[in-house]
């Protein structure tokens, strides 16, 4: 895994409890709504060297795709400061999933990471059996390629991933139990796993404490990570399951992406304790 690679990953994290299999139940409607915006701060500390990096912004809108009302997730995320003497970031994600069926029916990225850029999109189709369609174009400066293969209902890209993923029902897992998810990136289907470790308060880099439920998602053994254990999701423990901090241990230091704000959520933000 090299350095272009670095923020598309600590978005993941955010997004990285994927869609789960049937073992781990869900609510019946999304726990999210159009027009919930929230903010992440991103921090590295690279051997002696600790700064803010940049932030990832998340917002829930609606459009109609190819005549599906869908909730339109767009995510951006940018470094700034002093981290842009060594790396510069501008990159948007947006999925477009079915609010019937919280299906992905379209897809598209953006990624300008120092002298690295590429565009791609996903068009989903419904078999109308148990996988999806997919068209994914591939634009980067060495050429454009167009592939098609079927993947799994249980797959998902990056952002629809996320917000999937929001509507389990926690108390249905129990400390140490592992729920099975499918992640597409790129043109790949990861088949990946969540272990649920308990609940704990953490505080976030803000100040902020919440209670929240803690994730370990098992990982690509790759060059990045160390092990399966070197990333952790912090869930807030309310009935939004709202990411609110991520710690991953790098071979090169250490990252992490804190919630700095969010608004217009579904329901009460109870996971935060009060000052």
């Amino acid at each position: 895994m090299n350095m272009k690679h670095i923020i598309s990953l600590i978005i993941a994290m955010a997004l990285s409890v994927g869609n789960l299999f049937s073992q781990v139940s869900y609510v019946d409607t999304p726990v999210f709504k159009v027009g919930e915006k929230a903010t992440y701060g991103i921090y590295f500390n690279l051997g002696f060297i600790s700064m803010k990096a940049g932030k990832v912004n998340f917002e829930v809108g609606e459009a109609v795709v190819r005549g599906e009302d869908c909730y339109k997730l767009s995510v951006d995320g940018y470094t700034q400061g002093m981290f842009e003497k060594f790396y510069v970031v501008r990159d948007t994600f947006t999925s477009y999933i079915s609010k019937k069926t919280l299906q992905p029916v379209y897809y598209h990225d953006g990624k300008h990471e120092d002298s690295y850029w590429s565009y791609s999109t996903y068009n989903y189709t419904d078999n109308g059996s148990d996988s999806l369609h997919v068209r994914f174009e591939y634009i980067k400066r060495k050429g454009t390629s167009n592939t098609e293969f079927n993947i799994s209902k249980k797959a998902n890209d990056l952002v629809a991933t996320c917000y999937k993923i929001r509507n389990i029902d926690v108390a249905s897992m129990s400390r140490g139990s592992v729920a099975a998810f499918s992640l597409l990136f790129e043109d790949i289907v990861y088949e990946l796993g969540l272990k649920f470790t308990g609940k704990q308060t953490v505080k976030l880099k803000n100040g902020d404490k919440y209670k929240a439920s803690v994730f370990v998602p098992t990982l690509i053994k790759g060059n990045l990570f160390k092990n399966d254990e070197d990333l952790k999701v912090y869930v807030a423990d309310d009935d939004n399951h709202y990411p609110v901090y991520v710690e991953a241990s790098l071979k090169m230091g250490k990252a992490v992406a804190s919630l700095e704000s969010i608004s217009g959520t579904k329901y009460e933000q109870s996971g935060k304790k009060k000052k």
